[in-house]
């Protein structure tokens, strides 16, 4: 049954189940109005149970034939109404925020553990670094799905099943991350410091799988580039 929640454009947003069966959303997906692929957010979308709409990610999801949980946004990106079924969290066209800063709150507001995003980056120098940045804000596993590549919100820690061969980068969000170990990297660190003003863990290599990196304080962004035709984004833990 239908609870109310904030308002819509229509009124009170219904209050629904993710897919699954779930009362709280294990992982949310959010689809954006920035460069994706149909198969991208498929893909994306096989590892969801929730799936949220950040205004012209609609248009994603319409061409990658998924059905949306939630749209959110101002709605200035899209050429038409949206479906009257569809649940909608209308936001001022006028606001200190994007509409995908808006969405990642809503996904943790919502209770997920996990957040997937697709279509956060475009053809904007602004958005894209404004983007990228932003995951500084948030304490819940996040991953940027973009061009075959993965982006890792790491806090504490993530391991991942990628390919020999396959290259990372290791980007502080904060100005230092303490405590910076990895494991199945060419270039190992154990215990060590990497500085935000710094471009120490640029381009390292996967030697073994699984691969990963674990940080005591701090924040990172691991960023797994596949080689050689390798699957984008293999399946990780965090």
């Amino acid at each position: 049954m239908p609870r109310s929640g904030r308002g819509g454009a229509q009124g009170p947003l219904p209050w629904l189940p993710p897919r699954r069966g779930f009362l709280v959303p294990r992982t949310v997906l959010i689809l954006a109005g920035g460069v994706a692929s149909p198969e991208e957010a498929r893909f994306a979308s096989s590892q969801a149970d929730f799936i949220l709409a950040a205004d012209g990610g609609f248009l994603l999801a319409q061409r990658a034939g998924l059905a949306v949980d939630l749209l959110l946004g101002d709605l200035d990106s899209l050429p038409f109404p949206p479906p009257a079924e569809l649940p909608v969290l209308r936001v001022p066209r006028e606001k200190d925020a994007t509409d995908l800063e808006l969405a990642l709150d809503h996904a943790v507001a919502l209770g997920a553990q996990r957040i997937l995003v697709v279509g956060a980056f475009g053809a904007r120098l602004d958005h894209t670094l404004a983007n990228a940045n932003l995951l500084a804000k948030y304490d819940v596993p996040i991953v940027l799905f973009h061009a075959g590549s993965c982006l890792y919100l790491v806090v504490d820690g993530v391991e991942i099943q990628g390919n020999v061969g396959d290259l990372v980068s290791l980007l502080p969000l904060t100005d230092e991350a303490r405590g910076v170990t990895t494991f199945g990297l060419r270039y190992a660190l154990h215990e060590g410091v990497l500085l935000r003003a710094s471009t120490r863990g640029v381009s390292n290599e996967v030697v073994a799988t699984p691969f990963g990196v674990r940080v005591r304080t701090g924040k990172l962004l691991l960023i797994h580039i596949p080689q050689g035709g390798g699957q984008p984004c293999g399946s990780f833990g965090c």
